[in-house]
């Protein structure tokens, strides 16, 4: 699983790092701070770290949602144990009754 991470996020940032690339190339896109225009690769970069902050929340969000419905499908699963042990507590009961009546008891040997 720790491999898979490692490749996505290695595939994440090689994609940015084209898409930033095609950005500021095709799309004529810059950055200026100050009204003052930043480099290529500097932009390039900022762009880069930007989208892969947005894949980093992508993955958090992904994996609440996982955890999330995980949660609640565990949740759902103790309640309905719950809900039937409240159902046939007193079949229980009354089972257990009869077996420690109806046992044999062993007396210890000396």
């Amino acid at each position: 699983m720790f491999k898979n991470i490692i490749l996505a996020v290695l595939i994440a940032i090689v994609l940015t790092y084209s898409l930033g690339y095609l950005a500021s190339q095709w799309l004529d896109l810059h950055i200026s701070f100050a009204q003052h225009d930043v480099e290529p690769i500097t932009s390039i970069i900022a762009l880069t770290g930007v989208v892969a902050i947005l894949v980093v929340i992508g993955f958090i969000i992904a994996f609440s949602i996982f955890a999330a419905i995980a949660f609640a499908l565990i949740a759902g699963g103790v309640g309905l144990f719950v809900a039937e042990l409240s159902v046939f507590w007193p079949v229980i009961l009354f089972t257990m009754v009869i077996f420690l009546l109806v046992r044999d008891k062993q007396t210890a040997a000396y």
